[in-house]
């Protein structure tokens, strides 16, 4: 149960955003920019609201707007199983298109992981996206490392919607 694992900081401030809702395409953004040290409005901006609740909480993010830089990134370490809070990377398209999606693991059923993340439907929101997009799950280098394990949620849980990568 996620009671088992403690929060990440990082997570607890991204809670805090949810409900932000992007104005035009991708506007509105200017503060997770100033935050995230990357980026700029029109992106895409999962990566820059990532890395933004990360150095907010005084961990270095990998200051880049994608959302793949989590996966080889020098601040970061893949983890072999989930932790709440984790990094998950995704991809669209083809595997190495360098498209896709990151945000912070909250649990997960037996087909899709259900992510806290910016640009999720174009909002911060809870947001289940498919396992079989899934990269891995990646964790700052800075922090110590998570027991981890996976978190059962029931699809109702946090009243998430589903991809509509």
């Amino acid at each position: 149960m996620a009671n088992e694992q403690v929060e990440p900081k990082w997570v607890t401030n991204g809670v805090k955003d949810l409900g932000f809702h992007e104005t035009g395409n991708n506007l509105g953004i200017d503060k997770f920019i100033k935050q995230a040290h990357c980026g700029k409005l029109g992106d895409p901006w999962c990566a820059i609201w990532t890395n933004a609740k990360l150095e907010q909480s005084d961990i270095p993010g990998t200051r880049s707007p994608s959302s793949q830089s989590f996966r080889k990134h020098k601040n970061f370490v893949k983890l072999d199983k989930p932790a709440l809070g984790a990094l998950a990377v995704y991809t669209r398209g083809k595997p190495n298109s360098g498209l896709g999606h990151v945000g912070f693991y909250m649990g997960e059923t037996t087909t899709q992981v259900l992510t806290l993340g910016g640009n999720e439907s174009d909002a911060v929101r809870k947001q289940f996206e498919p396992k079989t997009r899934l990269v891995g799950y990646f964790w700052p280098k800075s922090v110590d490392l998570p027991k981890g394990g996976v978190i059962k949620v029931k699809s109702e849980d946090g009243n998430p919607v589903g991809s509509n990568a």
